[in-house]
């Protein structure tokens, strides 16, 4: 086929999965393969190597993605049963003090969110919100944005969460440095978005809840994202719990910055090497938090793997959607449709970083996942950073860039926005007003940083 025709291919697949998601209400993992099958078809690949594609795809994607994600699941879940989202916020309220309550709540979630799923997250630090809103009065925009704003940040940018990871995955790009590179963006956006809320919250005003149960799991989705197990008298230290969370991403870190510095063959990067693994470190930091946040506080064998299963039905349909990612961005590849693409963006002339960004961020818009649009993007995006013959801290930026495209332009076709307005009762207008304007901004401010950051990790490559 003509580079063209491939190219018309490429816009309409992505066109049919938006359409499939959008107007048909199909599950994103049956719309993702669904097109994967179809392209494969259109394209001409035999009948007899399409199920083979569809299988390497999905299979290569999964490897390590399932392992990460799973096992930040975990993580989150033993921490947010312990008792640690809670005492984690109620300390962070106690130091800012009344006045600073919404900082407190932004550094609550950004530091929670960081292992805990974004929705789930939500939901959980829902009652703190609530509590702090009625306890202060005024505009609740000024508790429920800091908290959704820090959630949200992290999720599209810092492993594990599945969008970012399987994102890296299809860029060939290291976990590891994708989590060094996107602290600094991720850091950044948090602050403008904390700074940026009192100007928001100024000009439009939702009251705080009344007491009147409209705070309770309205379905039953809800009910079980927030059930509970019984949590022991002697909740974890603040420090415990930050201890928890910090424990993986340090080993991750630690064994990227050492590969970098120290011959291959040292003693160290051979170590660093396994527990700093991605998988491996989150590993470790489970074991250590049952221990420590579990077992230590009166959990029992029964209990710890009720708390550990209980984190498991989330993260099914969440590891489905990004291995079919995987497999679309698998076939883009085979057919050919995705280099065809490449081509043609490079010959657009703007830069990797800019498409990067606008894909993500358009394609946010239109379906209302975050971790989808990574996900579509990112195939796209592959063959031209292939072509460009990008160092690896390059890949990462790459990587980091399209997550944060994809926190632009939340509206209601997002499930987050309507689990926020809901929780915190407030109008879709008001929402519309703040959120959706929030969340482009910030992500603009991110884009800005990775600009900058650019030029910095070329010549460190």
């Amino acid at each position: 086929m003509s580079p063209l025709i491939l190219v018309l291919l490429g816009l309409a697949s992505v066109a049919v999965i938006l359409a499939l998601i959008i107007k048909a209400k199909a599950h994103p993992f049956l719309a993702l393969l669904l097109v994967s099958v179809a392209l494969a078809l259109v394209a001409g690949i035999p009948f007899d190597k399409i199920v083979p594609m569809l299988e390497e795809g999905m299979g290569s994607t999964l490897g390590s993605v399932a392992l990460i994600v799973t096992l930040g699941a975990m993580l989150g879940r033993i921490i947010e049963v312990s008792g640690g989202a809670d005492v984690l916020a109620k300390m962070l309220l106690t130091k800012f003090g009344p006045d600073k309550a919404p900082w407190a709540l932004g550094t609550a979630a950004f530091i929670f969110g960081i292992p805990v799923f974004v929705d789930v997250a939500l939901i959980v630090l829902m009652p703190i919100i609530l509590s702090v809103g009625r306890r202060l009065k005024g505009n609740m925009l000024n508790y429920a944005l800091p908290t959704v704003m820090g959630l949200l940040t992290v999720h599209v940018v810092l492993p594990p969460h599945p969008g970012i990871v399987g994102g890296s995955q299809v860029l060939g790009a290291n976990i590891g440095m994708v989590l060094l590179l996107g602290f600094v963006p991720a850091v950044i956006m948090w602050f403008a978005a904390q700074l940026s809320i009192p100007f928001i919250t100024r000009r439009i005003f939702s009251p705080v809840p009344a007491l009147d149960g409209a705070d309770h799991a309205e379905n039953e989705d809800d009910a079980e994202a927030t059930q509970s197990f019984p949590v022991v008298d002697n909740p974890p230290r603040p420090g415990v719990v930050i201890l928890m969370i910090l424990i993986p991403l340090v080993l991750i870190m630690t064994q990227t910055i050492t590969s970098m510095v120290l011959p291959k063959d040292h003693s160290v990067v051979q170590f660093f090497s396994f527990v700093g693994a991605s998988p491996i470190a989150l590993v470790i930091g489970v074991v250590i938090a049952t221990v420590t946040l579990g077992y230590r506080r009166g959990w029992g064998l029964a209990q710890a793997e009720d708390v550990i299963n209980s984190s498991l039905p989330p993260v099914a349909a969440v590891i489905l959607i990004t291995g079919a990612g995987g497999t679309f961005g698998h076939v883009l590849q085979e057919t050919g449709v995705a280099d065809a693409v490449a081509n043609a963006l490079a010959g657009t002339g703007l830069h990797v970083l800019v498409l990067a960004w606008l894909m993500a961020a358009l394609i946010r818009a239109a379906q209302g996942s975050a971790t989808v649009a990574t996900l579509t993007t990112a195939p796209l995006i592959a063959p031209l950073v292939t072509s460009m013959g990008l160092a690896p801290i390059q890949v990462a930026l790459v990587a980091v860039t399209i997550g944060i495209g994809s926190m632009a332009l939340s509206h209601v076709n997002d499930s987050l926005f309507w689990v926020w307005a809901r929780y915190n009762q407030v109008s879709t207008a008001t929402g519309l007003k703040s959120y959706t304007v929030l969340t482009t901004t910030t992500s603009i401010v991110g884009f800005v940083v990775a600009l900058i950051m650019w030029p910095i990790v070329s010549v460190i490559a």
